[in-house]
């Protein structure tokens, strides 16, 4: 089974998008390129391509790996984009636990939902997955400037929450990636752009507006004295799956603390933010740029300042 992705060196500016291996000086708000004329082209997606004539999956569905996590269901009809793990991962998390599978949500498109286990367009095969892993993406949305959204990476790969920077098109809106680091040095497709401050025109039914507790969205998770971030997958009752440092851990939800998805925070206030993407620290807030959802913060004890996303921050 091939893992879904695109080329090695995307696959892991990708991998380490979020990864803030030492602090970076970025302390001031991107500003718009002083020529016009030498401007980097606007990136535009295409939507992906499935093979349409896989055969149905005979086999019966592999085991969800956290047995005492409730039995959901799915949102999605035949037809639409999901996210989930390539099934090799799936398979792997039933077959030898969670802890030896590293995972990333990709797009994958429905083709039969059911109660339990639905069955998955994998580019060329289709399978039956838990619906627990499975993110639906309703079709036809549309957003407006400011909203935050999940999408994937649509030139790139993986799972990936945005900023709406246009809304021109609203069922076509350009975003600025989140979860991909502020200062990834790694190209864009035009050879300009780096990942990290590119702008991309969405394809249509690629996206949903997120709202608190969303597949996607952050929460803080108390451990011992240390809050660690985590990304929600699915809620289901009093437990909460979560993908931590490319790991899925399930906790009761009264140890998750749901992160505002636009920070309500001022230059010069304290804050928490996640500190090499894992456990939250407190920090001071530099500046905050609004257009492209990043607040500049400088950790207790660093000379320099980082970007954090929105979605990543809450008043201390």
């Amino acid at each position: 089974m091939k893992i879904h992705g695109f080329l090695p060196a995307v696959f892991l500016a990708l991998s380490c998008a979020g990864c803030q291996s030492k602090p970076a000086n970025t302390s001031k708000p991107e500003t718009p390129t002083a020529n016009p004329a030498a401007a980097p082209k606007l990136s535009e997606a295409k939507p992906p391509t499935f093979s349409p004539n896989s055969a149905p999956d005979t086999t019966e569905a592999v085991p969800f790996p956290f047995p005492g996590f409730p039995k959901v269901a799915t949102t999605a009809k035949a037809g639409d984009y999901v996210l989930a793990p390539s099934y090799n991962w799936i398979k792997d998390a039933a077959d030898k636990g969670t802890e030896t599978a590293s995972f990333i949500w990709y797009v994958q498109k429905m083709s039969q939902p059911d109660a339990d286990n639905s069955e998955l367009q994998f580019l060329s095969e289709r399978k039956k997955v838990p619906n627990a892993y499975i993110i639906a993406i309703p079709p036809r949305q549309s957003a407006k400037k400011g909203d935050i959204i999940l999408t994937w990476w649509q030139t790139g790969s993986g799972m990936q929450r945005a900023i709406v920077v246009d809304d021109t098109e609203p069922i076509r809106p350009i975003v600025r990636y989140l979860d991909i680091a502020f200062d990834n040095p790694a190209k864009a497709r035009d050879g300009v752009t780096t990942i990290g401050k590119m702008d991309e025109k969405l394809t249509p039914d690629s996206f949903v507006k997120l709202k608190s507790w969303d597949a996607g969205t952050t929460v803080a998770v108390q451990q011992g004295a240390n809050q660690r971030h985590a990304r929600v997958i699915r809620v289901a009752g009093n437990q909460v799956l979560v993908l931590e440092s490319s790991k899925l851990k399930v906790y009761p939800k009264a140890s998750c603390q749901s992160l505002p998805l636009v920070p309500a925070v001022s230059a010069g206030e304290r804050v928490k933010a996640p500190r090499y993407g894992q456990n939250f620290a407190a920090a001071s807030v530099v500046s905050i740029d609004q257009r492209n959802g990043r607040v500049f913060v400088k950790f207790d004890g660093d000379q320099e300042s980082q970007a954090i996303a929105f979605g990543d921050v809450w008043k201390e």
